[in-house]
């Protein structure tokens, strides 16, 4: 009994990881995707609730489209990555576990 008590925890506690970095993902969705759309200069031109973003932008073209230039940070690339790994690991782990605590395993 104190395994299978264990193992609850350990399926509980990698599920609500794996549920915090959701959530996380999904709350701060649109920062990543103003990081993935600035690892190189853009323009981000503000349309109501809309923004839309444009790469290969110089000033003047972004001045004449009423947007903000942002210079491009190529690391910016990395949050996105790093939450795709995160994720998967958190998941998979979680996912393992609650299978083996349902008591179905793979056929060898």
């Amino acid at each position: 009994m104190a395994s299978s008590q264990a193992s609850l925890g350990k399926t509980l506690f990698w599920g609500a990881m794996s549920a915090l970095l959701f959530w996380g993902l999904f709350h701060y969705a649109d920062e990543f995707i103003r990081l993935a759309h600035t690892t190189q200069d853009a323009c981000m031109v503000q349309s109501g609730v809309h923004t839309d973003y444009f790469n290969k932008a110089t000033q003047e073209l972004c001045a004449k489209q009423g947007g903000t230039f942002i210079h491009g940070t190529w690391w910016y690339v990395l949050a996105p990555i790093a939450m795709a790994f995160a994720l998967s690991y958190t998941h998979g782990i979680f996912t393992g576990l609650f299978w083996d605590l349902l008591g179905l395993k793979a056929r060898k």
